[in-house]
This record gives structure tokens, C-alpha cells and sequence, in this order.
């Protein structure tokens, strides 16, 4: 890996690292503290995601890459370094403005910003009007949205394309609603669903129809 991009996902990893306690003591009180206090953390997937996500970008060839929730833009610093290699692009949402030019910043840092659409805008005021096809699609933002912004990109997702969702298992207190997320996405239209244990869980669905 390049090793600028490495640098800046070694710092952004360092900061995740120093963030986890205060989360989890937001977490212990209940989902709504954490999102009261969002702006000051990444929120991010993590470096073993990371790698996954890096991973199935590649063996996907994906062209047209969709996250939803970039926040910083850690995962999003994995997926531009992967579709750099395939001819694609990251189409990114973020709607925290701070977070947008952090976003920015890293990109740039990292000599990545090319390949990165960042709209700061609510996903869901894009989707519908996107063409697709989606090669691989990342939900990782309110966990209520969730499945409404499932349904928004699972038309366009090509045959082989995936989806994952993050924090399946992790924290308790969103724990409920990412149950009723799985119930959705192993129901939908040729779908094929499984929960990852891999850092704080993820659900990978695939279009196989």
C-alpha cells in the first residue's frame, strides 16, 4: 500500500483507538447519547472491515462504489484505494459538514481525492435518481435508516453485487433494531444473507438472482 494512504489510515485508526472508551460509556446509557454526541467521533468500521472491504472491492472489479455514512472517511480511504486499481469510483453521503472537510482532507492527504464523489447531502435525496448498477453498497449511519436505505439502493445492486451493513452485533443498544435489519435483507428479492462476526459485526448481502 501506498504509503501516504498508510499514514493517514494509521492516524485515523490511533484516534479510533483513543475514542472507544467514551463510546462505550455513551453506549451504556443508550443510543441517543451517542447520537447527541456523534460529530465528535468517527464512528468508523475499523481495520479488519477495512481490509474486508478493500478486499471485495477488488475481487468485485466494482466500478461504482456506494457509501452511505463516510463520515471521516476511513472506509471510504479503503474503497478508493481498491477501485484506483479496478477503474471505479466511490460515490460517498455525509451529511456532517466538519466531517465532509475532514473527509476531504484525508482524501487529499492521501492522494485519493480523484476517486472520491462526496455528496453531503441525505442519501436517500439521491438513490432513487442514480442509475446504478451498484457493485457494492456500505450502510453505515443511524441505525433506524437503515433498512429504508437498503430498500432505496437494493434495486440498483447488480447480480453478484453486495451489501454490508455495519455494527450488526455491536453496541447493545442498537442491538434490536439491526435484528429487524437482518429479518429485512435475508427476505428481500433474491437476496443471500449472513451476519459476519467480524469487528463489531457486519451483514453481507448479496444479489444471487
Amino acid at each position: 500500500m501506498d504509503a501516504r494512504i498508510a499514514a493517514v489510515l494509521n492516524r485515523l485508526e490511533e484516534r479510533s483507538k483513543h475514542e472507544q472508551q467514551e463510546l462505550a460509556e455513551l453506549n451504556s446509557k443508550g443510543a441517543r447519547f451517542v447520537r447527541e454526541a456523534a460529530g465528535r467521533f468517527m464512528l468508523d468500521v475499523g481495520p479488519d472491515v477495512g481490509r474486508l472491504l478493500n478486499s471485495l472491492t477488488r475481487s468485485l472489479g466494482a466500478r461504482q462504489v456506494v457509501e452511505i455514512g463516510g463520515s471521516t472517511g476511513y472506509s471510504t480511504l479503503w474503497f478508493a484505494e481498491a477501485v484506483r486499481s479496478t477503474g471505479g469510483r466511490v460515490i460517498t453521503f455525509e451529511i456532517d459538514t466538519e466531517k465532509v472537510k475532514q473527509m476531504r482532507q484525508n482524501l487529499t492527504e492521501a492522494g485519493l481525492l480523484e476517486h472520491v464523489e462526496i455528496i453531503a447531502e441525505d442519501a436517500s435525496l439521491h438513490l432513487l435518481k442514480m442509475t446504478g448498477p451498484f457493485d457494492l453498497v456500505l450502510i453505515d449511519h443511524w441505525k433506524d435508516i437503515y433498512v429504508r436505505d437498503f430498500d432505496l439502493a437494493w434495486p440498483k445492486v447488480r447480480r453478484g453485487g453486495i451489501v454490508v451493513a455495519d455494527n450488526i452485533l455491536i453496541p447493545e443498544a442498537t442491538r434490536e433494531q439491526m435484528k429487524a435489519y437482518q429479518a429485512h435483507v435475508q427476505k428481500a428479492p433474491g437476496a443471500r444473507s449472513f451476519t459476519l462476526p467480524l469487528g463489531q459485526g457486519i451483514e453481507i448481502t448479496q444479489r444471487i438472482d
